[in-house]
């Protein structure tokens, strides 16, 4: 008796497993290539690999694998067959193939010997069709290099942090993480600096939303702002795992900004002042007149403007100082630039500080802004300071320093603030005299003398009355839509006669009284309150006063010469010794030329 339940068992699970292993082999979705390990003949090829390379099953089998159409080029099949005749595996990372149609393919060509018996081995060629991925592969690579390319010299970086915080990947970092990694910002960053940054990271960490804030980043010696965005990385459950960030150097935009809205507030305080200067002018137009006096005042100033001297002038008010301030600024290499004119006596004193060097908020009370001071504003232009000699002597050293260094600090600011401008100055003080009271500093007087003007009263230049009188007549005449067309020589003569001891500015505000008072085509002056007026001022002298006008009128007449021939002394009829006297006690001084 011979027991059979186990061969017949036997049987059935052998049938069973090529049953499992046949239909695996016909519905794989690799090409599966079966050899002969002895003779290198295909025995069997799965439906996949028929269709994948365009062949039918016939020509595969009985045929050695280097002779089918794919393979006939590849001198790698023979080695492989050669090879695996020692070894049991053989794989290739990327074969090209081409199919029957004429496409090119790429494969991944994997090669196991199986021994089916003692007798019987066989080769088992897994081909997997890897076209795809390789096009993929490459895209990705292409589009990698773009990217590269693309941020190289670009002010952008990347990176992602693990739950640690800890980097695990940068690009085009500024921190040079890449050889830093594992490390995290308290170790790469000050204290301050990283705790900002951390603080921000690890709130996406925590939450799991994005966040965008702008970062500071000390590196190379100088402060560097980022606009930097957060987002979490998410594993396929939802949880968050680590971060990736992109970052931008926005230091150049943000200095940029800064200095445009500095250079806006600068305008916007310019363009306030001239407003003001336009409602504050005085009129005058350009310079009238053709008097000796006034000739030997343009031509210095033709002579001093092509260079930044400081320039000091010197005259009576009314005389039109600021209008020659304005020439010298026209002629000027500076002419482009702003002319800034500031009035010393009409600004209070507790505000001039202010005014001419600028303050920080909070400086003193009621500075609820920064305010940029006119020094700032004169910045490649000119500054005018007129009736400079009364400015308080406290003020005068700041002042002196400025002239000096080109440099200054706002009230209550500690930044230094560099300037360029060429100063004018005028007064109608005499600034010797002053220094000799100790009410100016010499150093300072010394300073703003290089280049000093004097502007003759209107009293010395008599010839350009007539001139003066028929532009202020056109002036007002425009401006009341007036037509006057003659002015009588008694009018002009008694114009001419007059002394204007307020000079320029006397002689305009009368016209413009007599342009108003004119109803017809010929002027009409109110020459008998002009006389009044003259005779209460020379009722209102002293005798030392009168006496005082007439010495200095003879002084100008003879040259501010006291003896000789020619001298004042011979015109008054008196010794030049009793005139020397004189002239100290009137504090009248014939070496300046001028009372």
């Amino acid at each position: 008796m011979h027991d059979e339940t186990d061969p017949k068992h036997s049987e059935e699970r052998l049938r069973t497993s090529e049953l499992g292993y046949r239909r695996l082999f016909e519905t794989a979705k690799d090409g599966i290539l079966i050899l002969d390990a002895k003779t290198g003949k295909i025995t069997d090829a799965n439906p996949f690999l028929v269709s994948l390379l365009g062949y039918s099953l016939d020509e595969f089998i009985g045929a050695q694998l280097w002779e089918i159409g794919p393979f006939k080029d590849i001198k790698e099949c023979k080695l492989a067959f050669a090879e695996l005749q020692e070894k049991e595996y053989i794989r290739y990372e990327s074969l090209p193939l081409e199919t029957k149609d004429g496409r090119s393919i790429a494969v991944e060509f994997v090669s196991n010997v199986y021994a089916l018996s003692t007798e019987t081995r066989v080769i088992q060629c897994n081909i997997r069709d890897i076209t795809q991925r390789k096009q993929m592969e490459e895209a990705l690579r292409q589009s990698e290099e773009r990217f590269r390319l693309a941020l190289r010299n670009s002010p952008i970086s990347m990176f992602s942090q693990d739950r640690d915080l800890r980097y695990t990947w940068s690009y085009n970092s500024h921190l040079q993480t890449g050889e830093n990694l594992e490390r995290t910002l308290d170790e790469l960053l000050e204290t301050a600096e990283a705790a900002s940054d951390t603080k921000v990271r690890r709130q996406v960490m925590e939450t799991g939303v994005a966040a965008r804030a702008e970062m500071q980043i000390t590196y190379g010696g100088r402060k560097h702002y980022f606009d930097t965005t957060i987002e979490p990385v998410l594993d396929p459950a939802g949880a968050v795992i680590g971060i990736t960030g992109v970052r931008m150097d926005v230091t150049e935009i943000r200095e940029t900004t800064e200095a445009l809205r500095e250079a806006t507030k600068k305008l916007t305080e310019e363009k306030l002042y001239l407003e003001q200067e336009i409602d504050t002018e005085l009129g005058f137009g350009e310079i009238v007149g053709r008097s000796k006096a006034l000739q030997s005042v343009m031509a210095n100033v033709r002579t001093v403007a092509s260079t930044d001297a400081t320039v000091l002038l010197l005259g009576e008010t009314g005389t039109g100082k600021d209008m020659v301030a304005r020439a010298v600024h026209r002629t000027s290499q500076r002419s482009h630039a702003s002319f800034i004119k500031m009035n010393c006596v009409a600004i209070p004193s507790g505000l001039l500080e202010s005014e001419l060097f600028g303050n920080e908020k909070g400086a003193f009370t009621g500075a609820v802004n920064k305010k940029i001071g006119r020094l700032e504003l004169a910045d490649k232009g000119t500054l005018f300071l007129d009736e400079i000699g009364e400015i308080p002597p406290q003020l005068q050293p700041k002042l002196l320093r400025v002239l000096q260094d080109q440099e200054f600090e706002r009230l209550g600011g500690l930044k230094t603030v560099k300037v360029n401008f060429r100063l004018i100055a005028a007064t109608n003080r005499d600034l010797e005299e002053a220094m000799r009271n100790n009410e100016f500093r010499s150093d300072l007087y010394y300073r703003l003398s290089v280049f000093p003007i004097r502007i003759p009263p209107l009293r010395e230049r008599r010839e350009d009355i007539p001139l003066l009188v028929e532009h202020f007549v056109q002036k007002f005449c425009l401006r009341m839509k007036k037509s006057i067309t003659s002015i009588p020589k008694r009018t002009m003569d008694a114009l001419k006669g007059f002394d204007w001891p307020g000079n320029v500015r006397e002689l305009e505000n009368v016209i413009e009284r007599a342009v108003i008072l004119t109803q017809g085509s010929v002027l009409v002056a109110p020459l008998n309150d002009i006389m009044q007026i003259q005779e209460e001022r020379s009722k209102g002298q002293t005798l030392e006063a009168a006496e005082r006008d007439h010495i200095v009128r003879a002084m100008r007449e003879s040259h501010w010469q006291v003896g000789g021939m020619n001298g004042a002394a011979g015109r008054l009829g008196m010794k030049r010794t009793t005139l020397q006297s004189k002239l100290k006690h009137l504090g009248i001084d014939p070496r300046s030329g001028r009372p």
